[in-house]
């Protein structure tokens, strides 16, 4: 099948998703709910997503630093930056979003695209490792914990364990890569351009072995990342209990982590309408009712995507003013 026609079908299925909620809910209610938040819970709540953006920053950082020395916390803030503002406009698993880091880490690091790769490879590999964790954890609490109708708790199995197998042929070709490069010269033959993937492939896999070989470096990288994931189920906890909605960590851990593995169906950019979707159907199960499990989808996805979103645009647009005003001092010292 054609991979726009597949494209189209899954926005389709995406705007009738999102139709079926506006028509079948009370927005009265909503306005209500969303309107019994405090402005202090809403400021807090930001203040943690900007120390969750600083937090990925170091997480950056710290993989780049395994390509090149001398690595500035501000050159990987901007290239988070300009992935994020990609990340809000391509759906699902925000592909686009990596591609533009890549070309944001090549320029402001001065790498070539092989380097650039391997720290979004190696940063991808550390994040999908530790949410894999932390999700796999999830679907075994909602299993024992949860009346769970059989369906969903299949359709969790099928994506986790699709999930699974990239990750398990991710970490395989990173640490055999020949067999991949085996395939990649059958099928496309010898060139220059596959010399150069050959070489990105061994030497990514060179910095995987190594992270691999130092234990206590490789363990505080996946609990960094353990705590940046676990950081949105709190910020959702604080949410929920503004609501005088009475649950306990796990359970709403479980429902952070599985709303984010069904955000991952690309029905609309940016899983507008999946993981809205998803989060209102799992805190339905715990008895939150529609009206009140869409003003907290609401409120937790402007706080963790349109916020960042927002900030992003903002940092960006003042490094074009910044980088303009240093444009004309140096025409004026020319002149």
């Amino acid at each position: 099948m054609d991979k726009k026609l597949i494209k189209y079908i899954l926005y389709l299925i995406g705007v009738i998703i999102v139709g079926f909620i506006i028509i079948n809910t009370d927005w009265k209610k909503v306005y209500i709910h969303i309107r019994s938040i405090s402005l202090k819970s809403i400021i807090l709540l930001l203040l943690f997503q900007y120390i969750t953006i600083l937090l990925l920053t170091l997480q950056w950082k710290s993989m780049a630093l395994n390509v090149k020395e001398g690595v500035s916390f501000l050159d990987i803030l901007m290239v988070n930056v300009k992935g994020n503002i990609v990340d809000a406009i391509t759906p699902g698993v925000k592909a686009g979003g990596e591609l533009a880091r890549i070309y944001e880490l090549r320029k402001r690091l001065n790498i070539d695209l092989g380097n650039a790769t391997i720290i979004v490879g190696l940063q991808k590999t550390i994040s999908i490792l530790s949410f894999l964790f932390l999700t796999l954890l999830s679907l075994i609490w909602f299993n024992f914990t949860m009346a769970m109708d059989r369906q969903y708790l299949y359709i969790f199995l099928i994506v986790i364990a699709l999930f699974s197998i990239f990750l398990g042929l991710l970490l395989l070709f990173s640490l055999r890569p020949y067999g991949l490069i085996k395939v990649l010269y059958k099928i496309l033959g010898k060139s220059r351009f596959i010399e150069k993937i050959e070489n990105t492939i061994k030497e990514y896999s060179n910095i995987i072995k190594k992270l691999w070989s130092e234990k206590k470096r490789l363990l505080n990288q996946m609990l960094l990342a353990i705590f940046i994931w676990s950081f949105y189920a709190f910020k959702l906890m604080l949410l929920v209990r503004e609501f005088h909605v009475s649950m306990d960590y796990m359970s709403i851990a479980a429902i952070t982590f599985l709303s984010y593995v069904i955000g991952m169906l690309p029905l609309l950019p940016g899983s507008i309408g999946s993981f809205e979707s998803a989060m209102v159907a799992l805190l339905s199960i715990r008895g939150v009712s529609m009206e009140m499990g869409i003003s907290i989808a609401f409120i937790f996805r402007f706080v963790t995507f349109w916020f960042e979103f927002i900030i992003s645009c903002f940092i960006l647009l003042l490094d074009i003013l910044f980088a303009r005003k240093g444009e004309k001092n140096v025409g004026i010292k020319i002149q």
